[in-house]
Formats: structure tokens, C-alpha cells, sequence
């Protein structure tokens, strides 16, 4: 499991993105779960790492045993499909006018 904590939205983005390319899966906005060796949850922490550079952030891999997974218990509850509402919302997005700038170059 990888939770973090990070101000910065163009790096929490890269910081998800990351955790998506190894296969982990976003279980909320800012944890994501999946099954991991060893070597692959170093690996992701010096990635991980990496991306942070020197920006502030605060992550935790936390290494879950096969004990706990079968005592694990889920609870999801869901409203509505997510990809529903996705494409809900880029439909209404398209049907809204586009900002265009007057006053440009481009406009004389």
C-alpha cells in the first residue's frame, strides 16, 4: 500500500501516475493498493523519490502480509459509476463556449 500526502497538484499527479505504471490500483485519492516484492516496492520508492526532488511531501509504502489481505475486510459504496459521471462531465465541458482572448496579435 502507498499513501501520500503532497501539496504540489502537478507533482501529487506524477506521484499517482507513477503508482498507476506499477500496476497498483487507486483505492482513494491519495492511497493506492496492489501486490508488490521487494525489490519492485525499492524500486518504486527511488522513483517515487525522484519525482519528489526537493518539493515538501510526505509517502508511506506499507508492505501488507498475505495474513492481512485475507483478513481484510472491504466496504465500497459508490453513488454513481465513475465513468459515468467522467464522461457526464466531459460532455457538459464541450458544450461550454471556449474563452477566447481578444485584443491578441492574432486578433488585428
Amino acid at each position: 500500500m502507498l499513501i501520500y500526502d503532497i501539496e504540489n497538484d502537478r507533482l501529487r499527479t506524477r506521484i499517482a501516475d507513477v503508482c498507476l505504471n506499477y500496476g497498483l490500483e487507486r483505492i482513494q485519492f491519495s492511497a493506492f493498493f496492489g501486490k508488490l516484492n521487494r525489490n519492485r516496492r525499492q524500486e518504486l520508492a527511488l522513483k517515487v523519490q525522484n519525482e519528489l526532488g526537493d518539493e515538501s511531501g510526505r509517502v508511506r509504502i506499507i508492505p501488507v502480509c498475505e495474513q492481512d489481505l485475507r483478513d481484510m475486510w472491504v466496504l465500497d459504496q459508490f453513488r454513481r459509476d465513475a465513468d459515468k459521471l467522467k464522461a457526464e462531465a466531459e460532455t457538459r465541458d464541450r458544450a461550454k463556449p471556449r474563452l477566447r482572448v481578444l485584443g491578441g496579435e492574432d486578433d488585428q
